[in-house]
């Protein structure tokens, strides 16, 4: 699919491209044969009011004038006919003519006088010619086109070669931007794909443990309720584990599609922090926990309050729930000002978490420990919605962890 949508993206391009620089280079080469055409006319007419000079025959039996004007780079020449006396008069002619001059003299006025115009060509010897009424009979300009044909053909190789090197160009350049522009799309096909896996590799243990109790539930019948109470409470609690699972993935959805869709306002983040950490205090005496808060007073943000409580919520609950508390046992949530920035660190004593674990450890279902996470409940949603969350608010989350001071997740706002 995305190698079809680079394809599409190069050839629509490169087509416009190509188009654009036909017509500009179209445009181009006819207005040089308009002008080329002008300064042809424009000297015959010129050089018909003129006193001509002398004239000679090429070696191919053409007859050209002798000029050192400025219109020397053109081969011209002129002829007067007088029709009452049959006489073709070259202008400076100083020998006597051969008969095959004669018969080219005789052609191209006769095909020049023939025309209705008053200019034309005469393709035959490739001249270009103008006719002018004089007294008793007509005076012909004729020009050789060799000029204007060698400069036209000159100006078309070099379009031909700029046009190809013009398009290699454009080609290299429209696969780097495709690159570029079809990233993010390829990166959310990707993404896609990944998520569509991991729900499958999720709700495939639930699945499986709702069924299997299922039929042990059919298979008896005349069994009473109570009697059945704990393969119902399988059932119960991973179809609870399954509705977290679902709201938690169109809460990211919801995230990512509809970012501006959450109306944001000046909230006290001081007290919103405190309040979101009231429930937790009862959570952490009953695992023999202990809850401690640094919460500077005064500090606003600008932001969501139903995203920012969901933040404190998450990161905390999720330190509580890997607390070890042989190791302490103490879960501290801190939150300062320092210079421009707004720090909110959540702390907690339990398992280190590896540089290459913390890589990933923001990434949707990631779970450093799998068997652990899955017997506390979790899907590995929380810190990817957490790492949201303080998207939306233009902000970073971090994390730090050592054996000695613990696992901290750090998360930095601009100060309002």
């Amino acid at each position: 699919m995305i190698r079809k949508l680079k394809i599409k993206f190069v050839i629509t391009v490169m087509a416009l491209i190509t188009c654009l620089l036909a017509v500009l280079f179209s445009l181009f080469y006819f207005r040089t044969e308009r002008t080329l055409y002008n300064e042809s006319m424009a000297a015959m007419k010129d050089y018909a009011s003129t006193q001509p000079g002398l004239i000679f025959f090429d070696r191919f039996g053409r007859i050209f004038e002798t000029n050192e004007d400025k219109y020397s780079h053109l081969n011209m020449f002129v002829v007067e006919y007088y029709p009452s006396l049959k006489l073709i008069k070259p202008y400076g002619f100083y020998t006597e003519l051969t008969s095959e001059q004669e018969k080219f003299l005789l052609f191209i006025v006769e095909n020049a006088v023939s025309s209705k115009g008053s200019d034309g060509i005469i393709g035959k010897y490739n001249l270009r010619y103008l006719k002018s009424s004089i007294t008793g009979g007509i005076r012909i300009v004729f020009l050789d086109k060799a000029y204007e044909d060698n400069t036209l053909h000159g100006i078309l190789i070099s379009l031909i070669l700029l046009g190809c090197g013009s398009f290699v160009c454009f080609f290299i350049i429209t696969l780097i931007i495709c690159k570029i522009a079809v990233s993010p799309v390829e990166k959310s096909i990707i993404q896609q794909k990944q998520l569509v896996a991991d729900i499958s590799h999720e709700l495939k243990t639930p699945l499986s443990i709702i069924s299997a109790n299922a039929e042990i539930i059919s298979s008896k019948p005349d069994a009473r309720v109570s009697e059945l109470e704990k393969w119902l409470g399988y059932i119960k609690g991973e179809t609870n584990r399954m509705s977290e699972l679902i709201s938690g993935m169109l809460y990211l959805s919801k995230t990512d599609e509809a970012a501006e869709s959450y109306e944001k306002q000046i909230l006290d983040l001081s007290s919103l922090v405190m309040g979101s950490l009231l429930p937790f205090e009862s959570i952490c005496f009953e695992k023999g926990l202990t809850l401690k808060t640094n919460i500077q007073p005064g500090i606003f943000i600008y932001g969501n309050r139903e995203l920012l409580v969901r933040l404190v919520g998450i990161l905390t609950e999720n330190a509580v729930k890997y607390s070890n508390p042989s190791l302490g046992g103490i879960v501290s949530v801190d939150l300062y000002i320092i210079q421009d920035k707004t720090i909110m660190a959540v702390n907690n004593r339990g398992e280190v978490i590896t540089g290459r674990q913390a890589k990933d450890i923001f990434k949707r279902f990631y779970r450093p420990d799998e068997a652990r996470s899955r017997s506390e409940g979790g899907y590995g949603l929380g810190l990817a919605i957490a790492n949201n969350i303080v998207e939306l608010h233009d902000g970073k989350i971090s994390l730090e962890s050592n054996p000695t001071d613990g696992t901290t997740f750090i998360v930095t706002f601009k100060a309002s």
